[in-house]
């Protein structure tokens, strides 16, 4: 017998027993119960948030240059580090070549670099 099934049968032998001060405890209790319920899903989630940032911290590959890149990433494509620093988001810079040499720019905040291939 699951926690909601336990609830419904007690309200309705508080029902029964015409006790209306026991049924608006236990109706009191059962919204209770919900909020911890939705508490302990967003707490889940969240956690779950923040293993997969410190995970994708984990495998962060800093360089001299203000930009990063992650480890095993086929493409080796490079991201912004000064938004990473101020957001912990993952902006993909855009690279700019040139004859002499290549730079990246990040459009969210404007950071450009020299970037070795």
């Amino acid at each position: 017998m699951g926690f909601y099934d336990a609830f419904k049968d007690a309200l309705s032998m508080a029902q029964k027993a015409d006790n209306v001060d026991l049924y608006r405890q236990l109706l009191e209790l059962c919204a209770q119960a919900l909020d911890l319920q939705e508490e302990n899903a967003r707490l889940r989630n969240e956690n779950a948030e923040l293993r997969k940032a410190k995970d994708l911290e984990r495998r962060i590959v800093r360089h001299m240059q203000p930009f990063i890149s992650i480890t095993n990433d086929e493409k080796h494509l490079p991201y912004c580090a000064l938004c990473w620093a101020r957001e912990n988001k993952l902006y993909q810079m855009r690279i700019l070549r040139d004859y002499a040499y290549t730079s990246v720019y990040c459009k969210n905040c404007g950071n450009k670099c020299e970037c070795e291939e």
